[in-house]
């Protein structure tokens, strides 16, 4: 078996949404530039690291020493540069981490934000053969070493326990629990090929024993830079090709459970040279990877892709009381792009970073409707819900929490709340006509009750008229005690409590649809 070749290469695991998964791209569209971190040598192996984005490199020294054809060592060094809430780069890249990697080629790196990890690969190999050459085939052994900032400095506290002077351990990818590491080895014996996919599961702070990923993802050829995304899709890069050149290509696979899918090409980024290494910022906006594509400024370089992309709108219309799908569901948008019925869902696209108001038009039912959002959500599928309930020409609906000042027909604060509530589901039920009368208690005479309940309801109802409701479609009434719920009528003591029940606001619905 061929030696691992020197990839110091790794990806980053990033959690972007548990309901995208797989089908994470199957909503978006890529666009590809460069970047402007790339040097005339090897540049590779881009992590997110807090609000930075880490990098493996040569210095601008080294590099015109190189071109000195200087025979002194020369290690690549990790960078960092910082990145806004989105991953776009805004920075000057600067050296990092020089104490860690003194007289070792040094990264990529892979961040786990809910430990403080920072796993890095190493190597104590230089060979002037390598240096304009990522890939060339080299006995050099590789290790995977944890960090923790410690006083401001990423210090060492421990070595992969699984590391072996043997053969080479390197390409971590952290999950973003921290407790799951994917790497990249050349184990003997006990893979398929020359280098394979491995994985290692901490439990009780103990490293396990590594797993072979399986001939689904591994095979005779090189499987290297693991990227375990939202828990059930791993990206990976394989040269496994007819004619056993070393061009590497993305590949992914869907995990179920305990076991993964049929792996396939993560199309859109392969081209006839080096694709590998992609990472994807947490918001799932933006990513990088490294290619050797034609157009480049050096052997391997760093570009940009960025997620222009859609959200697919699964929409359910269900009955409050039966909690059942309401079949054929008409639904209206506030941009009147129109919903595809599926079964009972109706379903459509959402723009980028929108908000619409989506009503149900459903006939017999009180209508209702709800903002739904993409703002600040992966793309994808969001699934959302609108309650109806079943109603009929005559039904009451008592308006919660609508007071009044003592012996005062004012709308107050509190009450418009309520009333808002009612100005709603007019809004959503535009043929509905419908009365909202008022009702006191037993206490003070009949006449005098009718006459305030009657200013009462006049006043609610013209602030609902003034809210946008014609005045066609609502009638006020004061029934005053006529209409009492309970046993607190005139005589009749009662403490206030019961005597509440009887001062209330009610709708009735007098005509629906023309009815």
């Amino acid at each position: 078996m061929k030696k691992l070749t020197l990839l110091l290469y790794l990806v980053f695991p990033l959690l972007v949404s548990a309901q995208n998964g797989c089908n994470f791209f199957d909503f978006r569209k890529l666009e590809i530039q460069k970047t402007a971190l790339n040097t005339t040598q090897s540049d590779f192996g881009p992590a997110f690291v807090e609000d930075e984005l880490w990098f493996s490199a040569f210095t601008d020294e080294e590099i015109r020493s190189m071109a000195k054809s200087d025979k002194k060592d020369f290690f690549y060094n990790l960078y960092n540069v910082k990145t806004d809430e989105d991953g776009n780069v805004t920075g000057v890249k600067n050296v990092q981490s020089e104490a860690i990697s003194a007289g070792y080629h040094a990264g990529p790196v892979s961040y786990c934000a809910a430990t403080g990890e920072l796993f890095v690969t190493l190597s104590n190999f230089d060979n002037p053969e390598i240096k304009n050459n990522v890939y060339q085939k080299a006995d050099i052994r590789l290790k995977i070493i944890i960090t923790k900032k410690i006083n401001g400095a990423w210090t060492l506290t421990e070595e992969f326990p699984h590391n072996n002077p043997l053969y080479s351990v390197g390409h971590p990818a952290i999950s973003v629990t921290g407790d799951s590491l994917f790497y990249a080895s050349n184990k003997p014996d006990s893979g398929f090929g020359e280098s394979d996919i491995y994985l290692s599961v901490r439990k009780n702070g103990k490293w396990g024993e590594p797993v072979n990923l399986g001939e689904k993802i591994n095979s005779a050829f090189d499987e290297m830079f693991p990227f375990f995304f939202d828990g059930s899709v791993l990206f990976y890069a394989t040269n496994k090709a007819k004619n056993k050149k070393d061009d590497f290509n993305l590949m992914y696979i869907c995990k179920s459970g305990d076991s993964f899918g049929d792996s396939k090409t993560l199309d859109g980024f392969n081209t006839k040279k080096d694709d590998f290494g992609l990472i994807i910022h947490p918001n799932g906006k933006a990513g990088y990877f490294v290619s050797r594509r034609n157009g480049g400024i050096g052997d391997d370089d760093i570009y940009k892709v960025t997620f222009k992309g859609e959200h697919q709108l699964e929409l359910a219309v269900l009955d409050k009381k039966t909690l059942q799908n309401i079949p054929n569901p008409k639904v209206k948008f506030s941009d009147n792009i129109p919903g595809i019925l599926s079964g009972t869902v109706v379903t459509r696209l959402l723009p980028e970073n929108s908000t619409i108001l989506t009503t149900s038009e459903i006939e017999g039912y009180q209508n209702s409707s709800k903002n739904i959002t993409s703002v600040g959500k992966t793309f994808g599928i969001i699934k959302d819900t609108i309650w109806v309930e079943k109603v009929e020409v005559g039904q009451k609906f008592v308006l919660e929490n609508i007071f009044y000042d003592y012996d005062k027909w004012d709308i107050i604060p509190e009450s418009e709340v309520e009333l808002n509530k009612l100005i709603a589901v007019m809004k959503n039920n535009p043929s509905w006509k419908v009365e909202l009368g008022s009702h006191t208690d037993a206490r003070g005479t009949d006449s005098y009750n009718e006459i305030l309940s009657q200013k009462r309801s006049d006043s609610a109802v013209e602030y609902i008229i003034k809210n946008g409701v014609g005045n066609n479609r609502i009638i006020a009434k004061g029934y005053g005690e006529s209409q009492l719920i309970n046993h607190c009528k005139n005589g009749v003591e009662c403490p206030d409590e019961v005597h509440r029940q009887n001062r209330r606001t009610e709708f009735k619905i007098l005509e629906m649809d023309g009815k």
